[in-house]
């Protein structure tokens, strides 16, 4: 779901992703997933694209006439052990 800054609040359990950059947006957009979802994902990539389509029509991306398209793959085993031991960042820092 991505909703307008400050329309959600992030929990103590929610876990940082990262940054992610809209060609036309200047701002970044912060990503979070739930604790229980990034411990079940934490081996994998994730990519989001936003690609013309329709979405699920809850997300504010719907009456645009955009969707988010989810791909994951596999960390290899250079990026596992590059990730070992990194801090994780939930919505309680």
């Amino acid at each position: 779901m991505c909703y307008l800054a400050g329309e959600f609040r992030v929990g103590g359990s929610d876990v940082f992703l990262g940054d992610l950059t809209i060609e036309g947006i200047t701002e970044p957009i912060k990503v979070w997933i739930s604790l229980p979802q990034f411990e079940y994902w934490s081996h994998t990539h994730i990519t989001i694209d936003v690609v013309v389509g329709r979405g699920g029509g809850f997300s504010i991306e719907a009456p645009e006439g955009k969707r988010f398209l989810i791909r994951s793959r596999l960390f290899t085993d250079e990026e596992t052990r590059a990730l070992e031991g990194a801090p994780i960042l939930t919505g309680a820092y």
